[in-house]
């Protein structure tokens, strides 16, 4: 969408189910339906398919670019429950990040590229996680799911029990952002804090 005029264009006539914009602005990750199966998709600004990412049986879905734009975090059940996965762009490798769940998705890099924050499900229903870009032990923030970092790295909004909530990355802070009768969900911030 065109924010001055308000104008939508369709970017793809293929099922598409979730996109995200490079750090550069110039082109689209996005997680695409060909012939019964969903992979990832670069596209460009106007929506032509530059190169297919993935190609594998398994469901590859909510794409998430590092802030250098050489990487890209994803959620795949190609292990056999949805878990994070990371691709570089240019080589094409992919490497499973998530090991601890079984069901681990919606990948948020840090600003500082460092971490990734996620929503993991566990006995007590879906949490807040963040764990290192190169691996290692999860960390819980928060209950809630779909996270979004803060330009700064310090915090993260996510939605809560039909509610957005803001904690920090420690999980230390934590508090709600929105009431009433609504369901609040999938928060993003814009680009600088104010």
């Amino acid at each position: 969408m065109d924010l001055q005029s308000g104008r939508d264009t369709r970017l793809s006539s293929a099922v598409g189910y979730s996109g995200r914009w490079s750090p550069d602005g110039t082109t689209i990750a996005a997680s695409l339906e060909q012939e019964g199966n969903v992979d990832l998709f670069l596209l460009s600004a106007e929506g032509r398919i530059l190169r297919r990412l993935t190609d594998h049986p398994g469901i590859d879905v909510s794409p998430a670019w590092s802030p250098d734009g050489r990487e890209i975090a994803f959620c795949s059940d190609r292990g056999g429950t949805p878990q994070i996965y990371i691709l570089s762009v240019n080589s094409g490798q992919v490497r499973r990040l998530t090991f601890q769940g079984e069901y681990n998705t919606s990948p948020a890099w840090s600003p500082k590229g460092d971490q990734i924050a996620y929503t993991g499900r566990t006995a007590g229903g879906f949490r807040i996680m963040t764990i290192s870009a190169t691996g290692g032990d999860p960390w819980e923030v928060a209950a809630g799911e779909d996270p979004s970092w803060s330009p700064d790295g310090r915090y993260l909004v996510f939605s809560s029990r039909g509610r957005l909530r803001l904690a920090s990355k420690d999980g230390r802070s934590n508090k709600q952002l929105t009431g009433g009768g609504g369901d609040d969900t999938s928060p993003a911030w814009s680009a600088r804090l104010q």
